[in-house]
């Protein structure tokens, strides 16, 4: 697990003996005390050109949100789409429906990307279980061909969500904001 830089920041003043800088105090608060954002529904795209594999998904809880960060090999992420289904998913390939618990499909799709090695195995677990998280009820990847990954988590219809790209490792982070369901 990776300490945000303000943390590490304050473990290594502590260390040395020093006290850390006002500055980074303040940073590390901020952060912790993150619990509301404004968030959007509406779709995000962002066209990407090299090709990524993703290595790592993760999930956690935090005050006033579910975080899903997606982990890639190398220094970029893919291009990507992040919107709310209008329609039923389906796995691609087969056509098969795909169903989530929650009232909304928000589906994740990386392009160009994989979730498997050379040999085709997979690089992630491919979960398909509830993660056990407030907002993010479900989740399920649904494809990984021709250049494709694509997920659906199931949370409240309408709930708000952010995105943040990050590097060393790339990351893209997800954060959907606690909702109830109807």
């Amino acid at each position: 697990m990776s300490l945000p830089y303000p943390c590490l920041a304050l473990l290594l003043a502590a260390a040395c003996g020093g006290a850390a800088p006002e500055r980074t105090r303040k940073a590390a608060t901020a952060v912790a005390q993150d619990t509301a954002f404004r968030g959007t529904t509406a779709p995000l795209r962002r066209a990407g050109r090299t090709a990524a594999l993703l290595r790592a998904v993760r999930a956690d809880s935090q005050p006033g949100y579910d975080r899903i960060v997606f982990e890639f090999a190398g220094d970029s992420i893919p291009g990507y789409r992040i919107e709310y289904a209008s329609r039923p998913v389906v796995r691609c390939g087969s056509g098969d429906p795909v169903a989530v618990a929650g009232s909304g499909r928000l589906v994740v799709r990386f392009e160009p990307a994989r979730a498997h090695d050379e040999m085709g195995h997979a690089t992630i677990e491919r979960w398909t279980a509830a993660p056990g998280l407030p907002s993010v009820k479900d989740w399920r990847i649904v494809c990984d061909f021709e250049g494709q990954v694509e997920w659906v988590l199931g949370v409240p219809a309408g709930t708000p969500y952010r995105v943040l790209e990050l590097t060393a490792p790339a990351r893209l982070v997800l954060d959907v904001r606690h909702g109830r369901e109807p």
